[in-house]
C-alpha cells in the first residue's frame, strides 16, 4: 500500500474522532429527550414546544434593535440603513435569520448550537441541564419528553392482581344490590390503595415538535412512559393495548 493511501487512511480516521468528540460535548443524542419533572406536563407552558422566533423573549429582544446584520462582504450593515427599522423577520433569508439567533443566544450567554440542534428549555431561556451540569441538546425534529414523577398508586404485580379481583368482586355485589358488601369492598379497596403509595411516573407530555411530527410525538411519549414504568418495576400497570 502506498504512502499516500497510508496518509488518506490516518487523516480520515483524525477527522472521525474529531467529529465523534464534538457531538459527545454538546450531547447530541437522537433520541427523544426525556426529562424528568415535578409539573405536570399537560399543564406545564413547554417553553420547547415554540420555535425560537415565536417565542416572546426573542420577539422583545429582536423588537428592540438588538439584532445586527452583517453583509455577504462581510462588513456589518451601515446604521444609517438600520435606524429606521426593525428588521422585517419574514423578509430575511434562512442565513439572515440564522445570523441573528447566533447574536440572540450568545447575547444570553449560551453557546451557539450546532445547526440542526437546539436546546431544550426548562423555563423562558433557562436550559435544562444533564447531571453533570451541562445544557442539553436535542435534534430539532424529535420531541422533548416530559414525564410526571409523583406519589400515585404503586402496587406490586401481587397486589395488582388482588386489586382487580376486589374490582371486579365489588362490581357483581353492585350488580345483585348487595350494598353491605359493596361498602366492605369499598374500604378493602381503599386500604390496599392507601398502602401501595409510593414515588413513581404519573402522566407523560411530549413538546418541541411540529404539527407534522404530532402522531410521532405521542407515540414515542407512550413508548417513554411505558418504559419509564418498567424501569420503576411497574410493568404489570402497562395496558395490554398499547
Amino acid at each position: 500500500m502506498s504512502r499516500r493511501i497510508y496518509w488518506g487512511i490516518a487523516t480520515l480516521i483524525i477527522l472521525l474522532t474529531g467529529v465523534s468528540a464534538v457531538m459527545f460535548m454538546w450531547n447530541t443524542d437522537t433520541k427523544p429527550v426525556n426529562i424528568y419533572r415535578d409539573v405536570d406536563p399537560s399543564k406545564a407552558n413547554d417553553p420547547s414546544a415554540k420555535k425560537l422566533s415565536e417565542t416572546d423573549k426573542f420577539s422583545e429582544w429582536f423588537e428592540e434593535n438588538n439584532a445586527t446584520l452583517v453583509s455577504d462582504e462581510g462588513e456589518q450593515v451601515k446604521d444609517e440603513q438600520k435606524s429606521d427599522k426593525t428588521f422585517d423577520w419574514h423578509s430575511l433569508t434562512p442565513e439572515q435569520q440564522q445570523q441573528i439567533f447566533d447574536q440572540f443566544y450568545l447575547q444570553f450567554g449560551l453557546k451557539v448550537p450546532p445547526r440542526g440542534y437546539d436546546y431544550v428549555w426548562k423555563d423562558a431561556w433557562v436550559p435544562e441541564l444533564d447531571e453533570n451540569g451541562n445544557p442539553i441538546l436535542r435534534r430539532k425534529d424529535e420531541p422533548v419528553i416530559r414525564i410526571k414523577m409523583g406519589i400515585g398508586f404503586a402496587p406490586t404485580k401481587e397486589q395488582f392482581e388482588r386489586y382487580n379481583q376486589l374490582k371486579e368482586d365489588r362490581w357483581r355485589a353492585k350488580k345483585r344490590d348487595d350494598v353491605a358488601e359493596v361498602a366492605r369492598l369499598d374500604a378493602e379497596i381503599e386500604a390496599l390503595e392507601a398502602s401501595a403509595q409510593r414515588m413513581r411516573p404519573l402522566s407523560v407530555g411530549a413538546g418541541g415538535t411540529t404539527a407534522e411530527h404530532a402522531s410521532k410525538s405521542r407515540r414515542m411519549a407512550k413508548e417513554q412512559f411505558n418504559a419509564a414504568l418498567r424501569e420503576h418495576g411497574l410493568e404489570h400497570l402497562i395496558s395490554p393495548w398499547d
